[in-house]
């Protein structure tokens, strides 16, 4: 029984960590799939009088945000992807029909969400320049409306009153980040064809700037910030007038996060493994009395201290290693069973469609294995000190005379 509390403590420790390896491969590989140098802006509303323009004024980004946000920052930025919302329409083919967003954005919005082509192609600088009447649906979208299956590509979709000739499908394949509606339930089309037919001008709702590698989004978002802020006219400390987020930031959050679920995971394990070697302790506390006699023997027959010191410790690592390593091992077979089962599978696909990687690959790090072995002979050393000091100092004439 003291040998099993080893087991399972080690054994829940495997399992917990890898465990917590699983979801943060998953998660974080999720959001890491996502250009992480990106950085996305939207308008706000201002909460200071600047040059004569009073507080309380709406800002909306503009198509002119690209064109200057490009010739100042050529040098660091990958792509500046524009992002319209013109609202949720009753979307029909045929005789199924249902209500879906239109979305309004360039092609480089395909390579900002990670996502999967499943027919035809993106939007191109074409469709944008010549203002055609093209979209790429979600995977939701052609779920809903082509129940039959095959390739929708050159058919014709209506979205409110007006028509749009299909060109490619895709199918999101992180479901971290919306901006307003989620790629599946979306209808894209070419953002200039979209402010045309709606009527909103060169207004945008919102930008997504990559950077490149060499320059983190940390140093330049601040700069670009004041950049915008400048071309609307808005206080350069006004903190509501440009709305922003950093995709870096997000992810170490969810490191952060996951840090604090390692250490609660190990707090958990190390509480179960001391409860076993405290156990370990007391039973070679009672092994010890109830071999009084026999060390009272050994020591009278030229048995040193030391002899007994290293046999009551011997014994006290053999039993915690031993059922250590065998929790660790079988912890290592649970863990491999769960990928395995659990591989091809572990991909999510939530009500909209959107495949989420949720859990990939539990597993516990080798040098984590190791640490937690050297702990536990460390542990198992500790808990037979005591048994095997009281050892070493009975005398063999008391212990001869011990009922």
């Amino acid at each position: 029984m003291t040998a099993f509390g080893i087991f399972w403590g080690m054994l829940m420790l495997v399992i917990l960590v890898g465990m917590g390896f699983g979801f943060n491969n998953g998660i974080v590989a999720a959001l890491k799939s996502i250009p992480a140098n990106s950085v996305f802006f939207f308008g706000g509303t201002t909460s200071m009088a600047y040059k004569g323009y009073s507080k309380g004024r709406s800002i909306m980004l503009e198509n002119r945000d690209i064109d200057i946000l490009q010739s100042r920052f050529s040098n660091i930025t990958e792509r500046i992807v524009p992002l319209n919302n013109f609202g949720s329409f009753r979307c029909a083919y045929e005789d199924a029909s249902e209500d879906f967003s239109v979305v309004g954005t360039h092609k480089g919005y395909f390579q900002c969400i990670p996502q999967k082509q499943l027919f035809g192609r993106y939007l191109n600088e074409m469709d944008v320049r010549e203002q055609r009447k093209v979209c790429v649906i979600g995977y939701q979208v052609y779920r809903s409306l082509f129940k039959r299956g095959g390739d929708p590509c050159g058919k014709l979709i209506k979205a409110g009153e007006l028509y749009y000739t299909i060109v490619g499908v895709v199918r999101e394949s992180s479901g971290m980040i919306n901006l307003g509606a989620g790629v599946n339930e979306s209808i894209h089309i070419p953002l200039t064809t979209g402010q045309n037919t709606y009527g909103q001008g060169d207004m945008i709702h919102a930008l997504i700037v990559t950077l490149k590698d060499d320059a983190p989004a940390q140093e330049w978002e601040d700069k670009i910030l004041r950049v915008v802020k400048e071309i609307h006219y808005a206080h350069p400390d006004d903190t509501m007038a440009i709305q922003y987020f950093n995709l870096a930031e997000i992810i170490e959050m969810f490191d952060l996060l996951f840090l604090g679920i390692y250490i609660l995971i190990w707090i958990i394990g190390a509480g179960t493994l001391l409860a076993g070697l405290i156990g370990v302790s007391n039973i070679m506390l009672v092994t010890v009395k109830e071999r009084t006699q026999e060390i009272g023997i050994r020591r009278a027959i030229g048995a040193t201290p030391r002899t007994i010191l290293t046999q009551i410790m011997s014994e006290s690592i053999v039993i915690t290693v031993t059922a250590g390593i065998a929790g660790l091992t079988l912890g290592v077979w649970i863990l491999q069973a769960i990928s395995i089962v659990t591989k091809g599978s572990s991909t999510i696909e939530n009500g909209s469609g959107t495949e989420f990687q949720g859990f990939d690959n539990p597993q516990i790090p080798f040098t984590i294995a190791v640490v937690a072995l050297i702990i536990l002979i460390i542990g198992g050393l500790v808990a037979g000190w005591m048994p095997a000091n009281r050892a070493m100092k009975i005398k063999a004439i008391d212990a001869l005379r011990d009922e």
